[in-house]
């Protein structure tokens, strides 16, 4: 069940609030994992325990992106994702704002009687890292001294642990970058996944293959797993379906094809810019029209590298042992996938 979601932008946008009781909890969420769900439902139940809405404040951007400006920043998942996300989670009342100069200048106590003056804050909870304001107010001494100030009731959630260690955004992006996407999904509480508008390919899986792809150019901050051939799945109207993904660079000619067909793949490739990557995906056994259109291809397991062949038929029978492990991962993955929000 897709919830209807009312996504505040701005102060002014927040307003709609004015006058309600609301439970609060705030954070970057890039890629929501099992810590994060952990506030989420502390928050919800307080908002029930005090007849007041549950408020998720969040961030359009990366507080990096305007403190480094020149740090390059990957997102596990775009702001439009985790708002998707929360969405799917049941969240009516999403603040996803702007990190700004405003925000980075803006004191604890100045946020929370900004908070004050829209609505009824009633309680705040606060994970086991969260850090807060100009000031960096990250301490339950700190926290409970505004709550005092500002008259809400302050939550602390400690650390969810996995293999011993805090479960965290952070450790969830080394496993995606290193490729490792099934210890990640252990920890997500959606498994990673992109999300595109389908765009015109060179055609060669299907015209001298004989399988087809789909090629999903995405946004250069959305993190992609390293370069390779992975296990996935095609999500579609709460229906999924395997599919074998390759990330590989944009641009880049098939060691099979002669040289002047090199050169015309090449020459027709658009929409990419240098260094830039892309997802191409083949769903198994189905044929589903997906040109022009809005695709999700979850990552389940990573394969194996990607390698030049010596011919079309070498490369034609690999893919086909891809498709094969494609299926078998897929079987041990699908009874998850459907239980997914």
């Amino acid at each position: 069940m897709m919830w209807r979601t009312a996504v505040y932008r701005n102060w002014k946008q927040l307003a709609a609030l004015r006058g309600k009781r609301v439970a609060m909890t705030m954070g970057i969420f890039d890629g929501i994992h099992r810590g994060h769900i952990q506030l989420f439902n502390l928050t919800r139940e307080l908002a029930v325990d005090m007849a007041g809405v549950p408020l998720i404040f969040t961030f359009s951007n990366h507080p990096l992106q305007v403190r480094q400006p020149e740090r390059d920043v990957k997102f596990i998942t775009l702001p439009g994702e985790k708002v998707f996300l929360l969405r799917k989670l049941g969240f009516e009342h999403v603040a996803c704002f702007d990190f700004d100069s405003e925000f980075m200048k803006m004191h604890a106590y100045q946020f929370f009687a900004r908070l004050r003056s829209v609505f009824r804050l009633l309680a705040f909870v606060a994970g086991h890292d969260t850090t807060l304001g100009s000031d960096r107010v990250s301490s339950d001494r700190r926290f409970k001294e505004l709550a005092k100030q500002h008259g809400f009731e302050f939550f602390r959630i400690g650390p969810v642990t996995d293999a011993g260690e805090p479960i965290s955004s952070r450790r969830i992006r080394q496993l995606i970058q290193e490729g490792n996407v099934a210890a990640a999904n252990e920890m997500l509480v959606y498994p990673y996944f992109v999300r595109g508008r389908v765009q015109p390919g060179r055609g060669i899986g299907k015209r001298l293959l004989g399988i087809p792809t789909a090629n999903l150019h995405l946004p250069n901050e959305k993190l992609l797993p390293r370069e390779g051939v992975y296990a996935g799945s095609f999500h579609k109207s709460r229906r999924h379906y395997p599919a074998a993904l390759v990330v590989i660079p944009a641009g880049r000619r098939p060691g099979f094809l002669p040289r002047g067909q090199r050169e015309k793949s090449a020459a027709t490739q658009t929409g990419a810019g240098q260094g830039a990557m892309i997802v191409e995906g083949h769903i198994i056994g189905q044929d589903i029209s997906l040109q022009g259109r809005t695709t999700e291809f979850i990552f389940l397991e990573r394969l194996r590298d990607n390698r030049r062949f010596r011919s079309a038929d070498k490369l034609q029978s690999q893919i086909h042992d891809d498709i094969a492990a494609t299926n078998r991962i897929f079987e041990r993955s699908v009874v998850r996938l459907q239980f997914l929000p």
